[in-house]
C-alpha cells in the first residue's frame, strides 16, 4: 500500500497548467453506448475478478504460474484474438493487440501483472481463496467504504488489469474500437524484480516501439476519492546479503559447528548482523558511502512542490490518522509525524529487510554456530544510478568497514525512470482531462517509494534514438493493502476502472495528437488495419 492510497492530498483537479499547453477538445467518438454496457457487464466482469483471484499464481514459488500465464491469456483473448504467452528465461509474458479504428492512430502500451505477492494465510481476517466480500468495517477499514473484495491480487493487479481488458470488450461489443491501438504487456514475474523483462521487451521491440506511452491500470483513488499521480518512478534492487563460511573466517565449507567456538571463530551470522547494521541508520534512513551524490531526484527535498505536500499533511491530521488506520499502525517512524519523512519516502533511496535467513529455527534451542547467513534486501531509490552501480556501491561501502566477506547476491532490479515535461507527459495530461471529466480530485507527486520496471518501457526508442515516452500508474477506483494482509477492493472499483479506461484512452489520443501536431509530425509507425471483425496491430508477427 501507500502513502498516496492512504492519506488524502490536496484537491489540484482541472486542467493541465502548462504555459503554453492549451486545453484540449473532447474526444470525437460518444461512448455512451460503451459507458452503458459497461454498466451491463459490470457483474460479469467483477464475478471474473473473483474467480480469477482464487486461481494461486505466485512467483515467489511457482505455484500455479503455467496455468496462471494460461488463464491470464485466455482472459485477454476476450479483446484480443492474437493474445498469446511468450516463453521467457522464467515465467512467461502474455502478450496482445487491439486495434484501433484509424490506421494512424497512436499506440498505447498498457502494462500488468498476473502474478502476485506471496500469502501469509494466518494473518488474513478472512480466506484469502475465498476471495470473500465482506464489509469494510470487518478488517478494521473505513466503515463508509462499504463492501470490499478480498483476495491477493486485488488490487495489485488482477482486479485493476481485468477491468482494463473489461472497458476495451464494452466498446467492442457496442460496436466502437479504441481510440488507439492498444498493446497489452501481462508479465509474471513483477512481484521478484522482473529479471526476464528486459529480454522480452529486447525480443519483442519492433512490435514495442510502436507505443507512445506505456500505462499501468491501477485503482488510485483513496478512501476519500482523491487520485495521486506520479511524475518518475523509483528503481528497485532485490538482494541478498550474503555471508559464508571460508578461508576468511567460519568453517571453511560453511557448515555449523558448536556455539562455544564462536569464542574464538569468526561467526558468518553475527559478521552478517554487524555488515547489515552498516547500511542504515537509527531512524532507518540508508547509509551507503557516494550514493547521495549520485542521485538525481525528479525535486529538491525544499522544493515548493515538497513543502506545500508537508504543509498540507500538518494541516490535515486526519490524513495520517487514515494512513496509520489503514497501516495497522499506532504511531509513525520515530512517533514523528508522517510529513517529516514525506521527503525520504518521495526523493531518497531506501532499504528494507525482507527476511533473515540461516541457522537453527526449530522448536527449543540448539547450541550451534550457523556457517552461512543472508538477509533479504529491496532497495529502492529515484533516478542516477542502475541497479548494477548501486550494487558496486554497497560493496565498497562494506570493503571500507571490514566487511569484504559479505557480498550481495542473487541481484535483480530495474533502473529508476525520470519525469518528463508536462507538455511531452501526455499520459499526465489524459488523466487531469479524464479526472476532470468524470469529477475527480486529483494531486500529482513528484515521485513517491513505489518502484516498477517503468524505465524498461519509457527506454524502448532509446536504440533508435528516440525519447523516453511517458509512463503513467492511473485510474479510478480505490483498493489498499497491497502485500500485506486484507488486501482489498471496494466493490464499486471495477466499475469505476472500466469507465475510466475508455475516457481515459481518449483522452490520451487527443493529447497525444496535440503534441505532435505542435512538433509538426505524425505517428507514422502503424500500417493499414486489414478489415476484420477483430483486427489486430499488423504486420508485426508477435514472436
Amino acid at each position: 500500500m501507500t502513502a498516496e492510497q492512504t492519506a488524502e492530498p490536496p484537491d489540484v483537479s482541472g486542467p493541465p497548467k502548462v504555459p503554453g499547453l492549451p486545453q484540449a477538445p473532447a474526444p470525437a467518438t460518444d461512448r455512451a453506448a460503451a459507458h452503458a454496457r459497461i454498466e451491463t457487464l459490470h457483474p460479469e466482469l467483477f464475478g471474473a475478478v473473483r474467480a480469477w483471484l482464487r486461481r494461486p499464481s505466485f512467483s515467489d514459488s511457482g505455484d500455479g504460474m503455467a496455468e496462471g500465464a494460461a488463464y491470464a491469456r485466455d482472459l485477454l483473448s476476450a479483446v484480443a484474438p492474437d493474445a498469446r504467452t511468450v516463453e521467457t528465461a522464467g515465467y512467461p509474458v502474455v502478450l496482445g493487440t487491439v486495434a484501433a479504428a484509424d490506421p494512424q492512430a497512436p499506440t498505447l502500451l498498457i502494462y500488468g501483472l498476473y502474478d502476485v505477492t506471496p500469502l501469509v494465510r494466518g494473518e488474513w481476517t478472512f480466506d484469502p481463496d475465498l476471495a470473500p466480500v465482506v464489509e469494510a468495517s470487518e478488517i478494521g477499514v473505513d466503515p463508509a467504504l462499504g463492501r470490499v473484495l478480498l483476495g491477493r491480487g486485488a488490487n495489485n493487479h488482477k482486479g485493476p488489469v481485468l477491468a482494463c481488458i473489461g472497458a476495451v470488450r464494452a466498446m467492442l461489443e457496442v460496436g466502437q474500437r479504441p481510440a488507439a491501438h492498444l498493446i497489452f504487456v501481462i508479465e509474471g514475474e513483477e512481484e521478484i524484480g522482473s529479471p526476464s523483462m528486459a529480454a522480452f521487451v529486447e525480443s519483442q521491440r519492433p512490435l514495442l516501439t510502436r507505443a507512445s506511452g506505456a500505462w499501468l491500470p491501477c485503482m488510485q483513488q483513496n478512501s476519500a476519492g482523491t487520485m495521486t499521480l506520479r511524475r518518475a518512478f523509483k528503481g528497485t534492487l532485490f538482494a541478498e546479503l550474503e555471508c559464508r563460511g571460508g578461508e576468511w573466517g567460519g568453517t571453511r565449507d560453511a557448515r555449523h559447528v558448536w556455539a562455544g567456538n564462536s569464542a574464538w571463530i569468526d561467526a558468518p551470522m553475527m559478521r552478517l548482523i554487524r555488515a547489515l547494521a552498516s547500511l542504515f541508520s537509527d531512524d532507518q534512513r540508508l547509509k551507503v558511502d557516494r550514493l547521495d551524490e549520485r542521485l538525481r531526484p525528479p525535486v529538491s527535498a525544499d522544493s515548493p512542490e515538497v513543502l506545500d505536500l508537508q504543509a498540507a499533511f500538518a494541516a490535515h491530521p486526519q490524513w495520517e490518522a487514515n494512513m496509520r488506520r489503514n497501516l495497522n499502525v499506532s504511531r509513525m517512524l520515530g512517533g514523528r509525524p508522517a510529513q517529516d519523512h514525506l521527503p525520504v519516502y518521495m526523493l531518497a533511496a531506501t532499504v528494507n529487510v525482507q527476511g533473515v535467513v540461516g541457522g537453527y529455527a526449530g522448536p527449543g534451542y540448539y547450541t550451534n554456530m550457523p556457517g552461512w547467513a543472508r538477509a533479504k534486501l529491496d532497495f529502492r531509490f529515484p533516478p542516477g544510478v542502475t541497479p548494477a552501480e548501486l550494487t558496486d556501491l554497497v560493496h565498497a561501502h562494506l570493503d571500507a568497514r571490514g566487511h569484504g566477506m559479505v557480498r550481495l547476491v542473487n541481484t535483480r532490479g530495474y533502473a529508476a525512470s525520470p519525469d518528463l515535461a508536462e507538455q511531452d507527459d501526455t499520459l499526465l495530461q489524459a488523466a487531469r482531462a479524464t479526472c476532470q471529466r468524470q469529477g475527480i480530485p486529483l494531486t500529482v507527486w513528484p515521485i513517491s517509494n513505489n518502484c516498477c520496471p517503468a524505465s524498461l518501457l519509457t527506454e524502448l526508442r532509446r536504440l533508435e534514438g528516440g525519447p523516453p515516452i511517458p509512463f503513467s500508474v492511473a485510474g479510478a477506483g480505490h483498493g489498499d493493502r497491497a502485500h500485506a494482509p486484507d488486501e482489498y477492493i471496494t466493490v464499486d472499483s471495477v466499475r469505476q476502472l472500466m469507465h475510466w479506461t475508455v475516457d481515459y484512452i481518449d483522452a490520451w489520443v487527443v493529447a497525444e495528437q496535440a503534441r505532435l501536431s505542435r512538433r509538426g509530425s505524425f505517428p507514422g509507425n502503424i500500417s493499414p488495419v486489414p478489415s476484420s471483425t477483430a483486427p489486430s496491430l499488423p504486420p508485426q508477427e508477435i514472436t
